[in-house]
């Protein structure tokens, strides 16, 4: 989409990198070595959703390429945060090195957030619904993986994409910016169904690494209730292997069932966007869904068994 090029092109990747890795060591000096061996995915992503704000806000006429650097300086540092926190929830711990620099790359974002010119006050009262959000996907996701054969109720599926509640923010920075602000119930809403859209595809691709990580998405519990239902085993981790849920989860059609799902939220997505008129998000929903609606195709015809299918 041209407008995604527009925008990493105004505010380059490397830069964004860069800004985010000096505002760290300003900050804290003796962080410069931890901050280096981060690899760059960890400041954001240099594609799509990191992007779509910012070529939202040029979409909706924003020229000030200095002001789209640092909301992306901004949430490259929220990024980085989030991407810490989700490795001590998933591991248990962190490196006391990098449990220093996870504290100042919160305080940094929220900081400096507050002084993007959007209302300090709004930003972190925004920040603080989103954490609460986020907190409780987390929590969703843990009951999951402590009992992976209790399956996932229909409201499980559809809040998938409030994992993405923090990004979203940035989204609500950038409408307020640009005068949108009676559009932001319908932005928030059509962003996290598209999130959960997403999710699904992603955990579908992922199987293999969440099963290797003893995460239990929710492919992975259809996988095993079709795997053996009838099996009470404590640890199926230590009685199956991927390739048993990958053959369970196609064969039973189980597959072809998170496609559909994947499909259903992002239909949810654009029936709210399409009470805005962010054209940018609306078209990435449409690129998705596309590629969605061929791999579900795929999966039904069976040409795509154990497929990739990202």
């Amino acid at each position: 989409m041209q407008s995604l090029t527009e925008a990493r092109t105004a505010v380059p990747w490397e830069t964004v990198v860069e800004r985010v890795r000096s505002e760290i060591v300003r900050a804290v000096p003796s962080l410069d070595p931890a901050v280096r061996e981060l690899p760059r995915e960890a400041f954001g992503l240099e594609s799509g959703f990191f992007y779509m704000p910012l070529a939202q806000a040029m979409a909706w006429g924003e020229k000030e390429t200095g002001w789209l650097a640092e909301v992306a300086t901004v949430f490259g540092l929220g990024h980085l945060y989030y991407v810490l926190h989700d490795q001590l929830v998933d591991c248990g711990g962190l490196s006391p090195g990098r449990a220093v620099l996870m504290d100042t790359s919160l305080s940094l974002y929220l900081t400096r957030g507050a002084r993007l010119g959007t209302g300090g006050e709004h930003f972190l009262q925004s920040h603080g619904v989103g954490a609460a959000t986020y907190g409780e996907a987390l929590l969703r996701d843990i009951a999951h993986n402590e009992q992976p054969r209790s399956g996932y109720a229909a409201e499980d599926v559809y809040r998938l994409g409030e994992k993405a509640a923090p990004g979203i923010l940035a989204l609500v920075v950038v409408a307020r910016r640009c005068g949108r602000d009676v559009q932001l119930g319908d932005l928030s809403r059509g962003v996290t169904d598209m999130c959960s859209g997403l999710q699904l595809l992603d955990d579908l691709q992922d199987l293999r690494e969440d099963w290797a990580h003893h995460h239990v998405s929710f492919p992975v519990s259809l996988g095993l209730r079709a795997l053996d239902p009838a099996t009470t085993s404590p640890d199926p981790f230590a009685t199956h292997t991927a390739e048993d849920v990958l053959d369970a989860l196609y064969l039973s059609g189980g597959a072809a069932a998170v496609l559909r799902l994947a499909l259903r939220c992002l239909d949810r997505a654009r029936v709210s966007l399409s009470r805005t008129d962010a054209r940018v998000v609306t078209g990435l929903v449409d690129a998705w869904a596309e590629r969605a609606a061929a791999q579900l195709s795929t999966a039904e015809k069976g040409t795509g068994f154990h497929a990739d299918l990202g």
